[in-house]
């Protein structure tokens, strides 16, 4: 099912791929950031590029209220489906296009592996903007991606105040190469 699912989506649209049905090098430290911080109890938020959603599933793990989202409709199935086989029957996923973000909003964004093509880098940012509630916090997992500096730089342009963490939650001083880092982002006045 999954392999005829990935082949009719490759031949009828060239946006998507079959490379969301893997599991992406920065996706498993993400989860375990997500795991390892205590979360205020009501929190919404939406796992964008979910992919198979491992990110999301942490994040039910934690106690937050997650909705999966990826452009592709057979991940957004396959990582509700994978957070039911995990404990979450009632996980909450929708197909969404970055180029025409929902008028829906969320405390907490997380998202994964998602800056490897600058041709999104603003689509993201501009569902960032749509997307987030004015005192909410984005996180971005990376593997350290040549193009994550691009969008660093992009988003600093548009006012948006940036922190980067290693794997344990330590400052960097700036963008890393081939090593994980963690892109926290919240809107310009909303640092804390």
């Amino acid at each position: 099912m999954l392999l005829e699912a990935v082949d009719g989506e490759a031949a009828g649209d060239l946006q998507t791929d079959p490379y969301w049905g893997l599991l992406w090098d920065a996706a498993p430290k993400t989860a375990e950031q997500i795991l390892q911080n205590a979360w205020p109890q009501g929190l919404t938020a939406v796992e964008l590029g979910c992919g198979v959603g491992l990110a999301g599933i942490a994040g039910l793990i934690a106690g937050l209220d997650v909705t999966m989202t990826d452009l592709v409709p057979t991940a957004v199935e396959m990582a509700v489906n994978n957070a039911a086989m995990n404990g979450f029957p009632s996980a909450k996923g929708k197909a969404i296009d970055w180029r025409n973000p929902p008028d829906h909003r969320f405390d907490f964004i997380v998202a994964s592996d998602v800056l490897y093509d600058t041709n999104n880098h603003q689509p993201l940012l501009n569902t960032l903007n749509q997307m987030l509630n004015k005192d909410g916090v984005v996180w971005i997992g990376d593997a350290g991606r040549a193009n994550a500096p691009k969008f660093i730089e992009l988003a600093r342009k548009a006012d948006w105040d940036i922190n980067i963490q290693d794997e344990h939650g330590r400052p960097l001083s700036k963008p890393t190469h081939v090593q994980f880092q963690l892109i926290v982002m919240r809107q310009t006045g909303h640092a804390g």
